[in-house]
């Protein structure tokens, strides 16, 4: 068996260009043998030489055939066939395949297996540097090449890079205050380098448009949201979407990157306040998803769903049973009903899902309409615009707080008017409300603009 290793291990070893041929024209012929007693051993042995060989060896070819997408494949951490390379060969044996073979991305395709071998380790940070290095060398060819072709290889990259960011990140360790020192090294410089890859793309503006490396500034930036939306640094990306929103050649960016540039921006304007703008981009991620993403549509509308409701637009039963969305259910039972203890009720037990989804504030800001819907139910029953205070007292002793007493309630009612969710006044003198006989209970989307509008207005004093 050792003479058998020994034989392959010339054979494999001396393997190029001229010689691959001679490699599989012997191959060929032990296979037709009929008598060798070390036949499986040497084809085994050979066909590991002849896939590891030509697979790295092909790399050239993509590269000069500017074969962006299979260089993409190839390096890819995700699914490629170098995986299996990597197991079977040692990093010495493929570099020399390398260095016989005199491939271009000599460095990158070791560092590539390098990083592949330290993911099966689980050394993530070694795994994130050789990522690092590799991106940072592409970003360099990037600048001197006018043309787009070896953009795919650069966005696979750079998303393994991100996915390494995080695996380090949920990697348990011992001493959690180094890995979070070097978590946030590595951070700062993921973002440094998708940074200068972004002005690359951005400046590429005098290249004709099918050349242009203009197209994939969404994806760089979506890139970087997906970052600074995981620590909760959205006022970092400021600057990052209004360069796409500027842009106006933006409908011209690739759907899928478009729907994951608006949900990400709306994610980012529900934190700063911005419900309107937020409602607006997401409606659009929304839309623009393809139908078949379920697991997506269920991703925006956990944002979404709280935001129609803000304007008075409650999400229907199938809309919830069909993205699977059942913890809005009850809730948005409670808001029709006007049952202020249920509502609350539903909150309190679904706090940590709805702090999760970033969405528990939102749906605090959601008290104002579920008392006007209660009032509205029973100012339908009496069919009398004039009600006595302490009838409102026992209503709400009933459906909300049951310690509920008459200045409760009063001070409820003035807020509600100053609010603008009830039209009429308070009468102190015969402790009662007087409604509007005209539409005396705006609708969902004119109290949150009448809201909307004094925050404005407050902003600007």
């Amino acid at each position: 068996m050792e003479n058998v290793l020994l034989i392959v291990t010339i054979l494999t070893t001396v393997v190029s260009h001229d010689e691959g041929s001679l490699l599989i024209s012997l191959y060929t012929g032990i296979c037709k043998g009929e008598h060798n007693a070390f036949q499986p051993a040497i084809i085994g042995e050979i066909e590991k030489g002849i896939g590891t060989a030509n697979g790295v060896v092909q790399t050239t070819t993509f590269y000069n055939e500017e074969n962006g997408s299979e260089l993409a494949n190839f390096f890819s951490l995700r699914d490629n066939s170098s995986k299996e390379w990597n197991l079977k060969n040692t990093i010495d044996y493929l570099q020399k395949v390398c260095e016989d073979n005199e491939l271009d991305f000599e460095s990158e395709i070791i560092l590539h297996l390098s990083v592949l071998k330290s993911i099966g380790e689980k050394k993530y940070d070694d795994a994130f540097k050789g990522q690092l290095t590799i991106l940072q060398n592409i970003v360099k060819y990037l600048q001197t090449d006018s043309e787009n072709w070896m953009v795919p290889l650069a966005n696979t990259v750079c998303v393994d890079l991100r996915y390494l960011l995080n695996a380090y990140d949920k990697y348990e360790s011992t001493n959690k205050k180094l890995k979070l020192e070097k978590y946030n090294d590595f951070q700062k410089k993921y973002i440094d380098v998708m940074m200068m890859y972004f002005r690359i793309c951005s400046n590429d503006i005098r290249t004709p448009a099918r050349q242009s490396k203009r197209w994939t500034i969404m994806f760089i930036v979506n890139q970087m949201l997906k970052v600074y939306h995981k620590i909760k640094k959205f006022h970092l990306t400021t600057g990052l979407t209004k360069t796409i929103l500027m842009c106006p050649d933006k409908r011209t960016f690739p759907i899928a990157h478009a729907v994951t540039f608006y949900y990400y921006t709306g994610c980012k304007e529900i934190f700063e306040g911005k419900f309107n703008d937020a409602r607006e981009n997401l409606t659009v991620a929304f839309e623009g998803c393809h139908r078949s993403s379920i697991k997506n549509k269920t991703l925006i509308l956990k944002k979404l769903i709280p935001l129609n409701m803000l304007h008075g637009i409650m999400p229907s039963r199938d809309l919830l049973n069909k993205y699977n969305l059942d913890v809005f259910k009850d809730l948005t039972e409670s808001i029709k009903m006007g049952n202020v203890q249920k509502f609350r009720e539903c909150i309190d037990v679904n706090e940590v899902y709805y702090m999760k989804c970033g969405i528990y504030l939102l749906l605090q800001k959601l008290i104002n309409l579920v008392y006007r819907n209660l009032f509205k139910k029973f100012f339908l029953i009496a069919n009398n615009h004039i009600i006595p205070v302490e009838t409102i007292a026992n209503i709400l002793k009933k459906f909300d707080d049951p310690d509920t007493d008459y200045d409760k309630a009063q001070s409820l009612l003035v807020n509600m008017i100053y609010r603008g969710t009830l039209r009429g006044y308070l009468s102190h003198a015969h402790k009662k409300v007087v409604l509007s006989k005209k539409d005396p209970f705006p609708t969902g989307k004119q109290v949150f603009d009448k809201a909307t509008k004094s925050i404005n207005e407050i902003g600007h004093n």
